[in-house]
């Protein structure tokens, strides 16, 4: 598995701007370092991998194109999140998978919980783990959104707002319910449950 590349925010504005003046080489840096991240993302929409990556492709294409109207310096990772849903969710409803994207509630562990290379940084056990993955699971798809996008990429409550364009109470209000769903399925103590959780979702 090839090595997720890290780059700070100053790192990919700079490769915007140099995409924007026509430097692909730019932009297959920024595809590479948020590729993991879009493609887990593209999982709260729909389990069809092949869909997911062909969206991805098409949407780093489509930026490709229109590289000389975009912003100039847009907090690069929320803007790609944020054109990635839009275009999931308008291929969906166009392919009639609208169901899927916006209602199907799937009780499955989610692929995002459990990446190939996870590594705990503090100890926690197994059974904790799986226990915390089946919670998870039986969240609503909006609610696996929401708290993929604030514990596993560590979002504001008000880049989310962006990127799932909902006001600021309800992203609350969609955690809020969320965390409690989860509270009340976990049962173990709660400074146990949110270090489970962290350690679940920002392990890497």
């Amino acid at each position: 598995m090839k090595k997720k590349v890290e780059l700070s925010e100053q790192e990919q504005n700079e490769l915007w701007l140099r995409f924007k003046t026509g430097d692909a080489e730019a932009l297959g840096v920024l595809a590479r370092s948020h590729f993991r991240l879009l493609f887990n993302y593209g999982l709260q929409f729909t389990k069809d991998r092949e869909f997911i990556k062909d969206g991805i492709q098409d949407l780093f294409l489509e930026l490709w194109s229109r590289r000389e109207g975009l912003r100039e310096s847009p907090f690069v990772t929320i803007y790609l999140l944020k054109a990635l849903r839009n275009n999931l969710l308008r291929k969906l409803r166009q392919d009639k998978w609208l169901l899927e994207a916006e209602s199907v509630e799937s009780q499955d562990v989610p692929d995002w919980l459990t990446p190939e290379s996870q590594t705990i940084q503090w100890e926690i056990s197994q059974e904790n783990q799986d226990r915390l993955k089946v919670a998870l699971a039986q969240l609503s798809p909006r609610q696996q959104e929401i708290i993929f996008l604030r514990f596993y990429e560590g979002l504001s409550a008000e880049e989310i707002t962006e990127v799932m364009k909902i006001n600021p109470q309800s992203v609350y209000n969609l955690l809020h319910s969320a965390l409690k769903q989860l509270k009340t399925s976990w049962i173990p103590e709660s400074n146990l449950f949110f270090l489970a959780l962290y350690q679940l979702l920002s392990a890497d």
